[in-house]
């Protein structure tokens, strides 16, 4: 019993080396990630959404500079009432991005696990 069971034991290990070797990737950390985003099936988007967070930015420290400058009270709750629409405006798209980034990572991953499972299955033939 003890063969059988060290030649199981050898052949999962042998497998389980072939799968770690496929689903090693040099992945760069963050800025790959973001670079990866510009570069995606979702590029145009990825690039209207950046352009839109600058311009939501800006907006914001205006409006921001706009209320520590206003006279009266009318003025600063118009001026901060835009400020924290911009803002919100501004954490939504950087979320967008986020999630898209997050989404291209999760198939990139999803892609190298079925070539690992392809691969395999190849060998069992």
């Amino acid at each position: 019993m003890s063969d059988i069971d060290s030649r199981i034991k050898a052949e999962l290990e042998k497998d389980t080396a072939a799968i770690d070797a496929l689903l090693e990737g040099d992945d760069g950390g963050m800025p790959d990630m973001v670079a990866a985003a510009f570069k995606g099936s979702m590029r145009r988007w990825v690039w209207v959404t950046s352009v839109v967070t600058v311009i939501a930015t800006a907006v914001m420290v205006w409006c921001g500079f706009e209320f520590y400058s206003a006279e009266n009270s009318d003025m600063r709750i118009f001026w901060g009432v835009w400020f924290i629409a911009s803002a919100m405006a501004q954490v939504a798209l950087k979320q967008w991005q986020w999630m898209e980034m997050n989404r291209a990572s999760l198939m990139r991953e999803i892609k190298r696990l079925e070539l690992a499972v392809a691969v395999l299955a190849e060998k069992k033939r």
